[in-house]
């Protein structure tokens, strides 16, 4: 993925916070209402990523940090942004998904007929299924942790 930084002098500045965006908080709690989940000191890099318009307002006082607001996304926005979390296994959506396509891994190996399945033929099943994208070296190894000794049941 290539990363790039925020420029933070060239954000919009607002001095009372539109209707359509949100503070930090906000937008944290807002995101994990919609099953969202992501550490909260990476918002600004999440958000940028995932092309959310981001904006300062201006702030109370002379200490901290200029406070950050989000723009609300649209329903689709979100959809997407699920869909990319689900194929990335280093949050909490994909880790949630590894989990399910480990059981139907083993689901699907404990009730096939000898000789009659094969690795990438698992895959294919739990990727049907599932809807999510799943090979065959997550299947062999799945199976080599939890069933290697009756892996001979495989074509």
């Amino acid at each position: 993925m290539n990363y790039k930084k925020i420029n933070w002098s060239r954000l919009e500045i607002y001095k009372e916070i539109p209707k359509d965006y949100l503070d930090t908080d906000k937008f944290n709690h807002f995101l994990s209402k919609k099953k969202i989940i992501f550490r909260k000191d990476n918002l600004p890099r999440f958000a940028f990523n995932h092309n959310i318009k981001i904006a300062k307002t201006t702030r109370e006082g002379s200490g901290g940090s200029v406070p950050t607001i989000y723009k609300v996304p649209t329903k689709s926005k979100l959809q997407e942004i699920k869909k990319t979390m689900s194929l990335n296994n280093n949050n909490a959506l994909g880790k949630e998904n590894v989990e399910k396509k480990e059981k139907k891994i083993l689901e699907i190996f404990d009730n096939a007929e000898n000789k009659k399945e094969s690795k990438s033929s698992i895959a294919n099943k739990v990727t049907e299924v599932l809807g999510i994208p799943c090979n065959r070296k997550l299947v062999r190894r799945v199976l080599s942790e939890k069933r290697s000794s009756r892996l001979n049941k495989l074509l």
